[in-house]
């Protein structure tokens, strides 16, 4: 099998409190990754990351690092959906990696588009973050198995997706979505796997006053009929998980969530785009 050209990027970027204002103190980028800052109106500073390559295939290596330094407010989200597309016969899985500090008094949010695996994709994905106890961390991410609307029978996954999360150097949560065999498309109809439901969401928010909003984020989900939803919270931290029939009304149902959380702030720039 012939080796076809596979794509490295990197990404990093430092905010400091300046004046009651996030901004940049460092920035580094390079290979497919790119980081774009729109204008908004308040005192944080939104970021986007965007893939030059247009997609993320079998081979491919991206690595960020984000630091929040004390008393900062980043949101990071991303241009558009990300697409994992289907890998050859025998191809080493494609590669992400990021790693996240969030100093004290510090909030980042992690708001990127979906994720779209198409058949046969493989992709190892990784986040890890250390926070304090006085740090605000919200993440989300959706995840679209297949093209459904495109008629698209899912037959092979292999993908490995982690979150892990230290609070004062203790871990605090590991999630992992770890899918990976044939037949996919009878494996997420089985009832007590998804009943053919093939977007999947997880949320979570990590705050002192994060269980405080539980009640709220549960009446919230209960509006939402072609999505379900379940919310719990403990240990200063809410969790919601999200299955739907297609990404778009699952997505409806997140970003109401996250407005929810957000107090109403204004939704990233490219969410209303």
């Amino acid at each position: 099998m012939s080796s076809l050209q596979r794509a490295q990027g990197r990404f990093g970027l430092t905010v400091q409190n300046r004046e009651g204002q996030t901004r940049c103190a460092d920035l580094a980028q390079g290979g497919c990754c790119r980081l774009l800052f729109p204008r908004i109106a308040r005192s944080g500073l939104e970021a986007v990351t965007v893939n030059i390559s247009g997609g993320i295939v079998a081979g491919d290596r991206i690595e960020g690092r984000i630091q929040c330094r004390e008393g900062t407010e980043l949101v990071v989200t991303s241009q558009a959906a990300e697409r994992i597309y289907r890998a050859r016969p025998g191809e080493s899985a494609a590669q992400i990696s990021v790693t996240c500090e969030i100093g004290a008094d510090a909030t980042l949010e992690w708001l990127p588009h979906g994720t779209i695996f198409f058949d046969n994709s493989h992709l190892e994905r990784r986040m890890c973050v250390e926070m304090t106890s006085t740090s605000r961390f919200l993440y989300l991410e959706n995840r679209v198995f297949g093209r459904t609307a495109s008629g698209e029978v899912l037959s092979r996954l292999n993908v490995r997706d982690t979150l892990s999360i230290k609070r004062d150097g203790q871990p605090l949560l590991e999630d992992r979505l770890a899918i990976a065999g044939e037949e996919m498309t009878a494996f997420f109809d089985r009832a007590v796997v998804a009943a053919g439901q093939m977007a999947v969401a997880t949320l979570v928010w990590v705050a002192p006053e994060a269980q405080a909003q539980l009640a709220d984020i549960r009446t919230l989900c209960k509006t939402y009929n072609a999505v379900d939803l379940a919310a719990s919270a403990w240990n200063g931290m809410l969790v919601v998980r999200g299955l739907a029939a297609s990404g778009w009304q699952l997505d409806q149902a997140c970003h109401a969530l996250v407005a929810q959380l957000r107090q109403q702030k204004a939704a990233p720039v490219t969410w209303r785009t």
